[in-house]
């Protein structure tokens, strides 16, 4: 259950995030601040994760490393650029992704342990909104031209031939 309700906190934090459009400094335009702190994810520590089963405990022990793995990304990117090297559009559609996979996360524990949550105010409405920020982002991609590879494909050179 805590590791549940981590996510949600998660989840929660990171729908805030996407929303969080930021205030820049007019006299220096690559000087900008958001209103809210950087999502930060607080699972449980010294948890077996394989415990909850194959998948399901490979996806909580990779989900922290996905977490770290976009604070690395965007950490890294040039903000004294002239677009900020696409830090805005890279971080919304990074913590939406992640909030969607925390999301499915919490589904699957709650089906494997039988977990009711809280009911939520109608108007918590996040799985809708952060669907629609991903679709939008795609389809900003497709119009760029730099759409996400498909399943088939893969942004890795293979060091072996294909020999079929």
């Amino acid at each position: 259950m805590l590791s549940v309700l981590a996510l949600d906190d998660y989840v929660g934090s990171c729908y805030a995030a996407v929303h969080d459009v930021p205030e820049f400094n007019p006299a220096d335009q690559v000087e900008f601040a958001f209103h809210i702190p950087e999502p930060v994810l607080s699972l449980p520590k010294d948890v077996d994760w394989q415990l909850l089963g194959g998948n399901l405990g490979d996806e909580m022990l990779w989900f922290e490393n996905r977490v770290i793995n976009l604070e690395n990304a965007l950490d890294s990117l040039d903000l004294s650029k002239n677009d900020h090297d696409g830090f805005f559009e890279r971080r919304i559609e990074g913590y939406a992704r992640l909030a969607a996979r925390a999301m499915h996360l919490i589904e699957s524990l709650s089906k494997q342990f039988d977990l009711t949550l809280p009911e939520k105010p109608d108007y918590y409405r996040q799985a809708e909104g952060l669907a629609k920020v991903l679709r939008n982002v795609e389809a900003v991609a497709r119009r760029r031209g730099t759409g996400s590879p498909s399943s088939d494909e893969t942004n890795v050179t293979p060091l072996f031939p294909k020999t079929s």
